[in-house]
């Protein structure tokens, strides 16, 4: 009986992250397309595509007709921002930056250089994304 709830419960751990929180899905997808780049040794665009029926929705597609929907996450918004602010509009006093539309995977394991904006509730934090693995750095401090 102990072996059962064992290995139930360690079911969970060898899944990884959560797709159901917007943020670990899209470091999870940042993590495919990077190891799919390297096991075709060509470069992959990922793209933002956004769901002219529901504007909360947001789906990025690479490679050959793969396509990923975000989840939706009350309170909760993850996007693809440049490497630096260089693009931002003021809505209600928050700045907010705009979307980049695409990043390249090379496949060397390498990408493009960018950060990801979380917006939780009230709070906002950016991660700068290291180019060498894909994976995020320590968060910036933002405002």
């Amino acid at each position: 009986m102990l072996a059962a709830v064992l290995i139930g419960g360690s079911a969970s751990l060898l899944k990884g992250t959560s797709r159901e929180d917007p943020e670990d899905a899209l470091l999870a997808l940042l993590q495919t397309v990077r190891r799919e780049a390297v096991a075709q040794g060509t470069t992959l665009i990922l793209k933002t595509v956004s769901d002219e029926e529901d504007p909360e929705v947001t789906h990025y597609t690479w490679g050959e007709n793969k396509l990923e929907r975000m989840p939706i996450l009350s309170g909760v918004k993850v996007k693809i921002v440049g490497p630096a602010v260089n693009a931002a509009i003021i809505l209600g006093g928050e700045m907010e930056e705009l979307p980049l539309a695409q990043i390249k995977f090379y496949p060397d394991g390498t990408c493009d250089r960018f950060r990801l904006e979380i917006s939780r509730n009230a709070g906002r934090r950016v991660l700068p994304i290291d180019p060498l693995t894909c994976a995020p750095l320590p968060a910036e401090k933002t405002k």
